[in-house]
Formats: C-alpha cells, sequence, structure tokens
C-alpha cells in the first residue's frame, strides 16, 4: 500500500473518531453505556437513501451506527416520494427520514409508518420576488412549490399560505417545471415565488436574488416544530427494540455532530456524490442555519399535532391528531435515551 494513501485512510478514520468521541462529550453520554446494553438483534438497518441534503445526519451516523454493532448499513434508492412508503409496507426499508407533512398525509392508522423521534427543525425557505412584500401578496402570482402536486414542498406550501387566509388550491397559479428551469424563471422574474430546501435559498440570497419571505429556521410558527422527523416501520422496532434504540441513538449523536461542524458535513455530502462540489460551500452555509442541535429540546409529538391539524383543515387527511398519535407514534426509545442526553422537552 502506497505510503499517501495509508495516510489519508488513517486521517479519515481519525476524524471519524474524534467527531464521535466529541459528540459523546458534548452529550454528556457514557461512552460505555452503550457496550453495557444487549447487542442488537439484528446487525442489518436499511434507510432510504438521504436524497434531501438536510437529512445529512443520516449519513453522518454511519460510523455511529457500526460502533453501535450494525455491520450491514444498507441505503434503498427510489424514483420517487411515493415508492419511500411501498417499500417501508413491503419492510424494505427499516427506519427513514421524512418531512412531517407529507408522512401525515400518508398515515393510516395502526399503518407500517410509525414516528420514533424527531430529526431537525427548518430548512425549508419561500423565496419571493421584488414584486412581493410578504406571503399574503402571492394571492394572484405565478408560484414554483415543486415539479409534481404530490411532493413534501407542495404540502408545506399549501399549509404556509392557508395558514395566512389564502386559498391554496384556488389564489396561486402553479408552475410545474423541473428545479434548476424553476430556478431561471424565478431569476428573469417569470415567476414570483419560488418554494425550496438547501442549497437553494443560500444561492439566491449569496446570488442578490429575490428576498426570503418565509425562512422556517427562524419564523414562527414552523420554526416552533421539526420539518422532518425519523420514522420506523411497525414490524422493525416492534420486533428488533434494541437495534431500533441504538439506531436512533446514533442519529441522534449525528445531529449534534452536524450543528458542531457544518463543514464536515457539506464535505460528506460531496464524498458521497449526493451534490456536486460546487455547492459544496451553500451546503455548509445551510447546515450552520439549520438548528439541527434543537431536537433535545422540541416534544416530536407537538409537531405531529400541529401538522395534522394544518393538513386536516386542506383535507389531506381525515384522521385527528389524536388518532395519529395514539396509533403511529412510539416515543418510548427516545425517552429511553432522556437521562442519556439530556432532553429537555416534557
Amino acid at each position: 500500500m502506497k505510503r499517501g494513501l495509508f495516510d489519508e485512510i488513517n486521517r479519515r478514520e481519525f476524524m471519524k473518531r474524534a467527531a464521535m468521541t466529541g459528540a459523546a462529550a458534548y452529550l454528556g453520554f457514557d461512552c460505555n453505556l452503550a457496550a453495557a446494553e444487549p447487542p442488537p438483534e439484528t446487525t442489518t438497518i436499511r434507510f432510504q437513501w438521504a436524497r434531501s441534503p438536510c437529512w445529512v445526519p443520516q449519513i453522518v451516523a454511519e460510523p455511529l451506527l457500526r460502533e453501535e454493532g450494525f455491520t450491514d448499513i444498507q441505503y434503498i434508492k427510489f424514483k420517487n416520494s411515493a415508492d419511500a412508503d411501498k417499500l417501508m409496507a413491503a419492510g424494505e426499508i427499516d427506519m427513514t427520514t421524512e418531512f412531517t407533512g407529507r408522512m401525515i398525509r400518508d398515515v393510516v392508522p395502526g399503518n407500517e409508518l410509525v414516528f420514533i423521534s424527531g430529526l431537525h427543525v427548518g430548512c425549508y425557505s419561500l423565496m419571493g420576488s421584488d414584486r412581493v412584500e410578504s406571503v399574503r401578496d402571492l394571492k394572484g402570482k405565478k408560484v414554483w412549490a415543486w415539479a409534481d402536486m404530490q411532493s413534501g414542498p407542495v404540502i408545506f406550501f399549501k399549509a404556509l399560505i392557508a395558514y395566512v387566509g389564502l386559498d391554496p388550491d384556488k389564489d396561486v397559479e402553479y408552475v410545474f417545471v423541473p428545479h434548476n428551469e424553476a430556478m431561471e424563471l424565478f431569476k428573469r422574474g417569470e415567476i414570483d415565488a419560488f418554494m425550496s430546501f438547501p442549497p437553494g435559498p443560500q444561492m439566491l440570497r449569496e446570488q442578490g436574488i429575490g428576498k426570503v419571505l418565509v425562512d422556517t429556521n427562524v419564523d414562527r410558527p414552523w420554526s416552533q416544530y421539526f420539518c422532518c422527523l425519523m420514522l420506523g416501520t411497525r414490524t422493525f422496532i416492534t420486533k428488533y427494540p434494541i437495534a431500533t434504540k441504538r439506531a436512533l441513538r446514533a442519529l441522534m449523536k449525528a445531529n449534534d455532530i452536524v450543528a458542531r461542524d457544518p463543514e464536515m458535513a457539506a464535505r460528506l455530502i460531496i464524498e458521497k456524490k449526493i451534490r456536486p462540489p460546487a455547492l459544496e460551500k451553500p451546503l455548509a452555509q445551510a447546515f450552520s442555519e439549520i438548528p439541527y442541535g434543537k431536537w433535545r429540546d422540541y416534544n416530536p409529538e407537538d409537531t405531529i399535532r400541529f401538522y395534522a391539524l394544518r393538513l386536516n383543515e386542506l383535507g389531506m387527511t381525515k384522521y385527528s391528531p389524536n388518532e395519529i398519535i395514539a396509533q403511529n407514534t412510539d416515543w418510548s426509545f427516545l425517552k429511553s435515551m432522556k437521562d442519556e442526553f439530556g432532553l429537555a422537552w416534557a
């Protein structure tokens, strides 16, 4: 083996170890506690591929998952978001990260989708042209919320404009084109609003194009709730409770690592070829703005209530918050780690 390659491998391993040790110290977590627990009932775990950059904790968690006893960590790819639900229902994905609103839309009480933890707050931004000063000004305007009406960004956009009194089905004109084409249309002033998640807003701000109408990282009420939650399949978390807890612990530690080192997280996204190298700087900026550390303070059940009410009002779900919470949530794994992580939520 060439000396240079050997040094690079050891450098990377050192960085991984240092990150894990630093996270443990930051959390006040006893590194020997996991070793004292029973090993996971399975050493294989399958996640959906992290298509959204803001799900980077799922990628950062890989060495932590190995520390927890997982030797076969798989990332299942698919073409569209609806496929993820089908794969979970078929038992081909064990745990996943997803936008809360989209999963609430797809939940049927008692089905395979079970919310087990929050992941991160914020990430979505609504950018407006110079012709709009507020969300209410979008009435009668052209907007791009995503390339199809079934996506998470569209669900969020509808909830957002309904919250300020607009009718999301009648008061705006949706433009359905691919993402890059939509960004060019926005730059040329041919659409008045652009719904996006990282690194789109960061790139537009850097270029001085448009204005931020809503930033879910900081603007209420959106900043008071999780954007994305962790889910497990009912079959997996019931059959493998120790594995579920160990996997969740790795993911939550990864949250704190991203909060402390957004530049490292951006580099990892590039290394994994989830996004091209040209986006490393805006991704690092985005990861520094997303409040990953707030997962410790927020109760994920509040998020379920908030989004279930919004979607119920829009006719996107017929189920009440209480029905979903009673049959499609299991906070026991998170609560069991409460003392370990010093969680503040009630």
